[in-house]
């Protein structure tokens, strides 16, 4: 009976807060994962995202789009996304990273930038500034 007591109040503690627009002590920061495709020629970009928990749909990006998605960090600090950006030719030149690997040591939150141009994928971050990452493969 205690232990449904405890889940009752913690549960009511929830409902209130999402109610009044309290942040939820179980979630962690919210934190954005932001694409652009600089691609020269009117060429296609294809980014794909993964998570442990999380597949998130493919996108296919026209010249000059931007698109992300937005998730909280896991409050066990454990949050991993990588994605796979694809070119060219149906698609054939990828390169595939880790986009977010949460550190319980830094604070997080906010975006994360990746840019597609023809040499690379640039990266920012709002501490960082713009900057070459990865070459394609």
């Amino acid at each position: 009976m205690k232990n449904i007591s405890i889940f009752l109040v913690v549960f009511a503690l929830c409902m209130i807060g999402n109610a009044y627009g309290i942040s939820n002590p179980f979630k962690g920061k919210k934190t954005s994962l932001l694409f652009a495709n600089s691609l020269s020629h009117n060429k296609w970009l294809k980014v794909r995202c993964k998570s442990g928990d999380n597949d998130v749909r493919e996108k296919y990006m026209k010249p000059g789009e931007h698109w992300g998605f937005s998730f909280h960090d896991d409050v066990m600090g454990e949050t991993l996304f990588w994605c796979t950006m694809y070119k060219g030719a149906d698609y054939k030149i990828k390169k595939t990273f880790d986009a977010y690997v949460q550190d319980k040591r830094m604070p997080h939150g906010g975006s994360y930038n990746y840019v597609a141009l023809e040499d690379g994928i640039y990266h920012s971050t709002l501490i960082h500034r713009m900057r070459k990452m990865y070459d394609w493969n």
